[in-house]
Parts: structure tokens; sequence; C-alpha cells
């Protein structure tokens, strides 16, 4: 497969720094208002009729070292599908993908690499592995009719890098933490009610937030400024999701569920947000580490412990209710019991980090495990309450089972039987992320192999035996 590398360039200087827990120096003014062209409207659930099968089309090896074609080690961490400009709530075909030190963007339908980035040896200090991507929609002019999609990868050594797809341009590389060679940033998220803000997970649990800037074309001049630094108050922010209802950033960390409240006035005055603890049931003494959450609904949180072999969707809104006050100030929580929660049963496996995707339409939930196999879950009729449950206000049911499991395909792989390599299936094929095209048209998996593996909504027409590309 053809490599592309998009051009790079280095951007300005970070912003000057002060202790964990403050505000960096501005180098430019800030706005801390919300985007005067930020609406939510969420659009609303569609029942498919179509049956929930789903037929293995596309497995890509993407991200090799040195372009090796037979690389089975390489691992990719995540993929998102991209907004669509032009349709604020909805996505395109094109997903982006991040592992080793690349960045690819896929066309889904035809499996064709549109781009890819690369982090070469002149540019990257060692091996800077990327672990986290996020996507946001920049109004090139006041009034929103000019816009552009830009994505933020981050990783090893806390190395945040800025792209924009369409121009093919990697325009800004910073460090969120400069003087620590060892910082990690294991998750991003763009502020859906500012959309230049960046909240950036570590691995030591703090969460800092900077504003990226609109770059300015075509020199792309922009320099990102650090507002704030949210203290740890557990281990690694894996994941980040946001509830536009509720105003709510939440983090799924080793130790813990978290919300934060969002305030842009106590961001501007650098006072602490207010923050709940989600308190999950424990399973067979296995804490709270909650390695994935996404949101189904902008209402319905899905949460998954590692080792409890199930996953967990509540009403944000019903829980937030029963929530306490503790005593440090601005610190509440509440318990997430039981018959407040649909489960979902899932893998009894011991792995970590395997992270689940959701379409917010057509609510088709997907989460790999580590024997390559995609779980899918057809939650439409329980998020629009034709089946009773706990998420409308239901009794408790049973935990639901997926309506189908996608397993590992039979594949030829000609370059590593070329390089004398084990084949892929000999060891756990490890699928680190799923994502979910619009309306559940397809299915998106990265694994711990090297592949970016799609599988598309239907029944496989032709039953020859997929081969990587």
């Amino acid at each position: 497969m053809t490599e592309e590398k998009l051009s790079q360039r280095e951007g300005g200087p970070a912003t000057k720094r002060v202790k964990a827990g403050s505000r960096g120096i501005p180098q430019r003014k800030i706005e801390y208002k919300q985007d005067a062209g930020y609406r939510f409207n969420e659009p609303a659930v569609k029942e498919s009729q179509e049956d929930v099968e789903f037929y293995p089309v596309h497995f890509l090896r993407t991200h090799s070292k040195n372009n090796d074609p037979a690389d089975v080690q390489t691992q990719i961490w995540q993929c998102l599908f991209e907004p669509n400009v032009e349709q604020p709530q909805h996505m395109t075909d094109v997903v982006a993908t991040c592992g080793g030190s690349s960045v690819c963007f896929i066309n889904v339908d035809d499996g064709e690499v549109i781009l890819k980035y690369n982090r070469n040896a002149k540019t990257a200090s060692g091996v800077e592995n990327l672990y986290a991507l996020t996507w946001s929609t920049l109004s090139l002019d006041e009034f929103g009719l000019k816009r552009m999609n830009i994505l933020a990868a981050a990783g090893a050594r806390s190395t945040v890098l800025l792209i924009h797809p369409d121009a093919g341009v990697c325009y800004q590389m910073f460090r969120t933490v400069p003087n620590k060679a060892a910082a990690v940033v294991c998750s991003l998220l763009f502020y859906p009610k500012k959309a230049t803000w960046l909240f950036c997970g570590h691995e030591d649990g703090q969460i800092q937030l900077w504003d990226v800037g609109i770059p300015s074309l075509p020199s792309y001049e922009t320099t990102p400024v650090h507002l704030m630094t949210i203290p740890p108050v557990a281990r690694d922010v894996f994941n980040l999701a946001y509830s536009h209802s509720q105003d709510l950033l939440i983090g799924g960390c080793d130790g813990g569920l978290h919300a934060w409240k969002i305030d842009m006035q106590k961001i501007e005055n650098n006072e602490r947000l207010e923050r709940t603890e989600f308190i999950l049931p424990e399973v067979d003494g296995n804490g709270p580490v909650l390695d994935s959450v996404c949101m189904v609904r902008d209402d319905l949180l899905a949460a998954k412990c590692a080792l409890h072999g199930q996953i967990y969707i509540f009403s944000l809104a019903e829980t937030l209710k029963l929530r306490t006050e503790s005593k440090a100030t601005n610190v509440f929580e509440t318990v997430v019991s039981g018959d407040m929660m649909l489960k979902l049963r899932w893998s009894d496996t011991d792995n970590y980090y395997m992270n689940m995707g959701v379409d917010t339409v057509s609510c088709i939930l997907v989460c790999g495990d580590d024997k390559g196999t995609l779980w899918v879950y057809d939650l439409v009729k329980y998020v629009t309450g034709s089946v009773s449950s706990p998420i409308t206000g239901g009794s408790p049911v049973a935990p639901v089972e997926p309506v189908a499991l996608l397993d590992w395909p039979e594949l030829e792989d000609a370059e590593v039987e070329k390089a004398r390599k084990l084949r892929l299936d000999t060891y756990d094929i490890v699928v680190d992320k799923c994502a979910v095209s619009p309306n559940g048209r397809h299915i998106v998996a990265v694994t711990s192999n090297n592949m970016v593996c799609i599988w598309k909504r239907g029944k496989e027409e032709d039953e020859n035996e997929q081969s990587p590309s």
C-alpha cells in the first residue's frame, strides 16, 4: 500500500506554563463564551427494518512500521468517523484511525486510504505512539458559513498533532507536558460548545484544557494556549465523553467514573469545576477500572468496567437526581444501582482496554474482545421504550444478549506467509476500538495486530475469503 505523508510544519511555542491547576499566560485573547454558531439538535432515533447482519469487506494493514507489509505488531488504538461539515450532528463515511506513529483517513465504502500522516524520525523523538484522536468543525467566519474539519491526535511524550485532512497538512504540534518525557496523553475531546477548546486526558489522571485557536489560512498560523488543568482524582483517563444537556465532561478512569460541570466563568477565573463521581457496582471484588465510556444518546451513558463481563447503560439525568454532596467542596457522588441500569452481557475476558463504539441514531453499539470477535447490540427498542427497561423508567431486565457475534474471518495473508511470520490468529487478537458509521451501515474495528477491519451491513454476497490490502 502506498504511504502518503502529510506535509508537516512545526507550530509556534507552547504557552508559558505555571504550576498544575493554574492557567498559562495567554498569548492571544481568549473568549470565555460559547461559539455563536453552537446548536445541538439531537437527531431522532431511527429503527432500521433490516436485520442486524454484517459481513467483512476490507481488512487493511495501514499503520505498518517502516512500510513493512507483514507488520503484525503495531497496535492501532482508535478509530472515529469524521463529522459532516454541512450537517452538524451527522457523520461522513470517512474514518480516522491512529496507531504506531501514523494517522490514516479511510473511506469505508471502498476501503481507500485517502490520506496518511506519518511522524518520521526527523520530527519524532524515539517511539511516539499515538493513542487518541478527536474531530472538531471550526467556523472560519463569524456567521459559520465557512467551516473546516480538523483532527487532533496525541499519545506518547504528550505530543498533540493538529491535522487539516482536506488540505493534507499537519499544521501544528505541541506538548502538553514539555518538561516530562514520559508523559502520555490517553484521551482527547473537543468541547462542542467551543470548537477550539481541547480536553486532554493524561496517564497520571490530570485533564488539561487547551485553546488550539483557528488557523489563519493559508499560513495556518496559530498558537495553542493552555487554559486550565483539572487535577487528578484517579489514575489514567482512558476515555472522555460529553453530554450536551448536562454540560458534563465525563471521564472513564482507572479508579472511577467522574464528571465535571463545564463552567466557562470558573475556567476564566481559574476556579475548580464541580465534580460528580458515579459509583458503579463491584463484580467479584473487581473495582471501577473504566476502560471505555461512550454516549448512546445525549442522556444515556454506556460504561464498561474491566473484568466485569458487562456493559452498563444508564440515564445521567436520573442518576444525578440522587447525588449527594461529599465532604470536599464542589464534589458530589451518586450511586448507580443495578436497578437503574440496562446491562449488556459481554466477554468474561481478563484483558483490558477494549473500547466500545456506537451510532446514536440506529442505537447500534459494538465492542470487540480479545479473540477478534465483535459483540453487536441493537438497543433501539430499549432506547425508545418499546421494550421496557430501567433506562426508560421500567423495571430491571435480564442482561441483554448481543444480536450478533462477528467472528474473526479466515484471511489469506500472502505478505505474512512470504515473510515467514506466524499467522495473525496465532496469538490473541485484541480489538482495541470499534466505531459505527451513520445509521449503522458499517462497523470499523482496529486491532492489536495492525488491522483496520471494515464490516458492512447486510448478507455477504461473495463468499470468497477476504484478503488484507
